[in-house]
């Protein structure tokens, strides 16, 4: 409908929102049509639940709206973050009702009520937006506008307008609809509000108008057992199908909703007690209900009479956690990237650009998200047992966060490590992986110097992934054999910081585990989160497992699994990687065509003669990406590595008879090769400490460049000749994070990204003498791409935007002045391009604004499920 901007009202000194038709769209004359009703609908409103109208003109041929500025979020930023606390809830259920009775009274429909249209200002206001779908009806005596004229320009009967899922039925069926549409939609927030579910959402748009004709929601005390029942039943009203059995007036919604809001929501039976004080519409709708409250709980009083009362078990009910504008999230194959506190209260996470990661809090109880100074670059967030304690892995240090002031250094240690256990008697375990004697080290979370921690082990293996026991000594870890001929490489084991002495406990669990009080394991499996029982003291597990979460993101290489356990009934998991759309594009980025790559897919490269893709796609079940091949022409796809280590990263030799990759078959990844002949016969290629990334070939197939991550580094530039024998040289070593190269067509330039500024950037350098270096990007880069002549680089910007920059090749490069392409909705995993430059193959997953779930409670399941 429209663009809006904050401006400033030079006439009066204020600051408005100014809503503008686009020029492109304003010779639209059913769009200039419904902009002009807008402006009509909302000008004839004054109500605090509705956006003020200012002013109403046309400047230079542009049609505006000035209106009212909302300092605050709109719903569905709020419901991101999963169900509305009750009263909340039900602040902001009343003061919609209450808008959108002023708006009925006046003849106005929305007809486009939906969490994006709804506003909490700072201050707890809510504001409806956004009338441009609005009918105006004029008022008859008998208050029923159902066949009440419209203005001029009404909207046909048979077109449907408005989104789908917050539609009512006789809007999906485009047919006449008048104020009590409006109420459907009302009631369809309101449930999600309660339950942090869509009452009708499906797989497609037509199936979710379907939904809306014919089925009923999932009722909501089955999805969110506290919700209010009264509100329940006024929720179940407004979501009658036919619009003869909702409200007879809006006037009479708002009112319901504002009594139980002043009521604090109480119950159906508290609502009986209160009899006298509820108004009369109100009572006479609620009466049979109570009634039968009033039985139920007789008659559960019989029952029980003469037995001991036991508590209700606790609810169990899950919620996801939002990010805040601008910040991305992304599951640590090594590293933790999420921690709840122990008490279950506070949630850390980091997040942001790779360059730019820093921490975040999140209090449970409330809405505010807050970046953590000094945290820049952090991974692995862990909690001292008191929940008053952040520790952190950054700038190649394990460092703690008390908020009382900026983080301070425990010890040295790269950020290469996995997730820190801390104990109740103040020292901090942890494995070091990515160095020549990898192993279990313990420090004094006040400082001081690690020491490893000796443990008796199976020959060739190294311990990871520690979690304390109560007693403060004793720990639980995981042993990995890294011979990849074994088919048990995993052991759960408990070993101690005093003693060598382990026990082994079991064989079957191949995920990290973290221990919770009174005697619990949580860990992963085939992609699900389990919790079982567990005696500590005697070391056994005990009982069947229980699944808390079907899909929780797992990395089978070092047996990562995203979730976080408090001491307090809380959980916290964060999803897999959403499914990607792999398709060409043209230069304005228009789908040409979409490619039959599907799952979570990653790595996209064109083979030398631009037939054949490879990418790596991810195994959710089993944590492992395997290199796959999809010959274009015959739309067929061919699984080239076929193990159960993890392959990724695929590199095309200049020939196309190879493919160079990472695979972690030896430990931390190195680099393999493998022949696009033979399925399933790779060899290791090079094999050093650390983690060995390849990036690209040169075009005279003599050169390999990597990236190597190593407990000296964040990230460095290396080349291997692939003569036999021959050694790697540095290219870009030192403190920042150089990563992701590619060589020119001519084979003399060099382009990758950096973090020397703070952010990511595009260079490109020369390969011969010093190693000249120009910065191409102006305001952050990444995945730097080369057209086949090499005239032209590619990259994808910061804000998403792919550009596209000129570049001379002489002595040294010379980029020119940037343009931008397109933007996608959604964020750019891998790209390639054309031989001609003017498609791309674009690999694209739909951004995830909460990656993180939190499940409260979940001890009763495992209650309920396994004997003492």
């Amino acid at each position: 409908m429209g663009e809006v901007y904050r401006a400033r009202d030079a006439r009066l000194g204020r600051d408005v929102a100014l809503k503008v038709l686009p020029a492109a769209v304003a010779a639209d004359a059913d769009r200039l049509k419904r902009f002009e009703k807008e402006a009509r609908s909302a000008s004839a409103l004054n109500h605090p639940n509705l956006v003020t109208v200012h002013d109403i003109g046309s400047s230079d041929g542009v049609e505006f709206i000035a209106m009212e500025l909302v300092e605050g979020r709109t719903l569905r930023e709020i419901l991101a973050d999963g169900a509305v606390p009750s009263k909340t809830m039900l602040g902001i259920a009343a003061q919609t009702a209450d808008g959108l009775a002023k708006a009925h009274g006046a003849g106005i429909v929305h007809r486009d009520l939906k969490p994006e249209n709804v506003m909490v200002s700072r201050d707890g206001y809510v504001k409806i937006l956004d009338f441009g779908l609005a009918k105006l009806t004029e008022p008859d005596q008998a208050g029923n506008r159902t066949a009440a004229p419209t203005v001029s320009g009404a909207t046909e009967p048979g077109v449907v307008l408005g989104t789908a899922g917050y539609m009512s039925p006789e809007q999906a069926l485009g047919r006449t609809v008048d104020f009590r549409s409006d109420q459907f939609s009302l009631g369809s927030i309101v449930y999600e509000m309660a339950t942090g579910r869509r009452a009708f959402t499906r797989d497609s748009t037509p199936e979710t108008l379907t939904a809306i004709i014919r089925d009923e929601p999932e009722p909501i005390g089955r999805l969110a057992p506290l919700t209010p029942a009264p509100l329940a039943w006024i929720v179940e009203r407004c979501l009658a199908k036919s619009p003869d059995d909702r409200y007879a007036s809006t006037r009479d919604l708002a009112r319901d909703l504002a009594t139980l809001r002043d009521r604090g929501g109480e119950t159906s039976g508290t609502a009986v007690r209160a009899r006298e004080e509820v108004p009369r519409s109100t009572r006479s709708r609620w009466i049979p209900w109570a009634v039968a409250a009033v039985l139920a709980v007789l008659a559960g009083a019989l029952w029980i009479a003469g037995r001991r009362p036991a508590a209700p078990p606790a609810p169990v009910f899950r919620f996801s956690v939002g990010l805040p504008e601008g910040v991305s999230f992304q599951s640590g194959e090594i590293e933790g990237q999420h921690a709840i506190s122990p008490d279950g209260r506070k949630l850390a996470f980091a997040g942001g650009a790779q360059a730019s990661r820093r921490l975040y809090l999140r209090m449970l109880d409330s809405m505010e998200v807050r970046p953590l100074e000094g945290t820049e670059g952090a991974v692995s967030p862990f909690w001292s047992p008191d929940s008053r304690s952040l520790g952190f892995f950054a700038d190649g240090k394990l460092q703690r966060l008390d908020f009382t002031g900026p983080p301070r250094t425990i010890c040295m240690a790269t950020t290469l490590e996995t997730l820190p256990s801390w104990s109740s008697t103040g020292q901090i375990l942890f494995a070091q992986i990515a160095q020549k004697e990898p192993g279990l080290f313990v420090v004094d979370a006040a400082g001081g110097q690690p020491r490893r921690v000796v443990y008796k082990s199976r020959e060739g293996s190294n311990g990871l992934w520690t979690s304390f026991l109560p007693d403060g000594k004793r720990f639980l870890f995981l042993s990995r054999n890294f011979d990849h001929t074994k088919e048990d490489p995993w052991h759960l084991l408990v070993g101690s910081i005093d003693s060598p002495e382990t026990t082994e406990i079991s064989d079957a669990i191949w995920s990290r585990v973290e221990y919770v009080q009174p005697g619990y394991l949580v860990y992963a499996k085939q992609g699900a989160l389990l919790a079982q029982r567990f005696d500590a003291d005697k070391l056994r597990l005990i009982g069947s497992t229980v699944t808390l979460a079907e899909h929780v993101y797992y990395f089978n290489g070092p047996a990562q699994a995203g979730f976080s356990a408090s001491q307090a009934g809380v959980v916290t998991y964060e999803k897999p990687a959403a499914p990607s759309r792999v398709a060409w594009l043209d230069r304005k980025g228009r789908e040409i065509e979409r490619v039959a790559l599907d799952g979570i897919v990653g790595g996209v490269r064109l083979s030398p003669d631009g037939r054949t893709i490879a990418a790596y796609i991810v195994d959710e079940k089993v944590g492992t990406n395997d290199i796959w091949l999809y010959d274009l022409s015959r739309r067929l796809s061919t699984r080239l590595t076929l193990d159960v280590q993890d392959e990724k990263v695929p590199v095309w030799s200049p020939d196309g008879s190879r493919i160079y990759f990472r695979g972690d078959g030896y430990g931390p990844p190195d680099i393999f090769v493998i022949s696009t002949a033979s399925p399933g016969r790779s060899e290791l290629f090079f094999r050093a400490p650390g983690v060995q990334h390849p990036d690209d070939l040169s075009p005279d197939g003599k050169s390999l460049v990597f990236t190597e991550w190593s407990r000296q580094s964040n990230g460095d530039l290396w080349l291997l000749p692939l003569s036999p024998g021959a050694q790697p040289t540095p290219l870009e070593t030192g403190p920042y994070l150089e990563a992701g190269a590619r060589f020119s067509p001519d084979g003399r330039f060099l382009a990758y990204v950096s973090s020397e500024t703070g952010a990511l950037e595009i260079y490109v350098r020369t390969l011969e003498g010093r190693g000249e270096r120009v910065r191409v990007s102006a305001a952050g880069g990444r995945l730097p791409r080369w057209r086949r002549d090499g005239k032209e680089l590619f990259y994808v910007a910061a804000n998403g935007d792919l550009v596209a920059v000129p570049i001379g090749l002489a002595a040294r490069p010379e980029p020119g002045s940037p343009s931008v392409l397109f933007r996608l909705d959604g964020e750019v995993r891998d790209y390639a391009v054309d031989v001609s430059g003017e498609k791309f193959l674009v690999d694209v997953a739909p951004s995830e604004r909460a990656p993180i779930t939190v499940l409260v409670n979940w001890p009763t399941l495992v209650g309920r499920t396994s004997s003492p």
